[in-house]
């Protein structure tokens, strides 16, 4: 199965929730389940990387990690497993801002 990567670096094929709470940011627009939890109708990141700044990821976005990454963390998990969530996240956007990269140099 192909990969399924949100905006924000989640691979969100490998997420628990997906398919069945959640089908992934591209499918659903960035109106994630846990908003109802949140507040918001679209998940932050979500707006303002594909509505706002019309990027396919953040990779593309110059002010990578932006305070949207750090302003909220998940309550179910600890400090560190938050943390190694947002390196994962951020390795995996600035490997497809090179995969973008290198494919615009082909």
């Amino acid at each position: 199965m192909e990969k399924i990567y949100s905006c924000c670096g989640v691979v969100c094929s490998d997420c628990p929730y997906y398919p069945k709470e959640c089908a992934g940011c591209p499918e659903i627009q960035g109106n994630v389940f846990w908003l109802e939890y949140t507040g918001g109708e679209v998940c932050d990141i979500y707006a303002c990387c594909t509505q706002e700044r019309k990027f396919k990821h953040c990779g593309q976005c110059e002010q990578l990690p932006c305070e949207r990454y750090t302003a909220v963390s998940d309550p179910t998990k600890s400090e560190e497993e938050n943390q190694s969530d947002l390196e994962s996240q951020l390795a995996i956007l600035r490997e497809l801002r090179e995969q973008q990269r290198n494919k615009n140099l082909s």
